[in-house]
């Protein structure tokens, strides 16, 4: 999940990023490459083979939903 972080705060573009000049940095920048692109795809990927565990609200709403039920 921190990679997937990471990489949702990188910029939409050098274009709108109050940067001069792209970093000589071997990582990714922004959201326009076609690196970002395919790492993101990839956690997507890596994602959608896991268990979906639910959040706080989201057991907050089955624990509400399991008591009505059993009144």
């Amino acid at each position: 999940m921190s990679r997937r972080n990471a990489l949702l705060k990188c910029e939409e573009s050098f274009e709108l990023s109050d940067q001069y000049q792209a970093s000589k940095n071997d990582g990714i920048e922004f959201k326009n490459t076609p690196q970002w692109k395919q790492a993101y795809q990839d956690i997507k990927a890596v994602l959608s083979t896991r268990e979906n565990i639910p959040n706080k609200q989201e057991r907050k709403a089955l624990r509400q939903a399991k008591a009505k039920q059993s009144r």
